[in-house]
């Protein structure tokens, strides 16, 4: 009975790279979006000749860039309209 080659262990790829609409659907932002980001420089891509492509990790780290941090307003921001125990006017 002939006997079988051993199987050797799975390849691995990288992650794949996306594409502008890829992109623009992973981030929920307009296709015209990434494309205005990309000539302008403010995303990072790689152009593999003619093509922009985007790396998942790269678009993790805009969106982590644009993360805006909580503030609690304290006491003395808070607006107060009218003084405590001030009743309405009743006009």
């Amino acid at each position: 009975m002939p006997t079988r080659p051993a199987r050797s262990a799975p390849t691995t790829f990288p992650p794949p790279l996306l594409n502008v609409d890829e992109a623009a659907a992973y981030l929920n932002v307009p296709r015209r979006w990434v494309a205005d980001a990309v000539r302008q420089h403010r995303i990072r891509y790689t152009r593999i000749g003619k093509h922009v492509r985007f790396r998942i990790e790269h678009l993790d780290e805009l969106v982590a860039a644009g993360e805006q941090p909580v503030t609690v307003p304290s006491e003395e921001s808070v607006l107060t309209l009218r003084p405590k125990g001030a009743s309405r006017s009743r006009l």
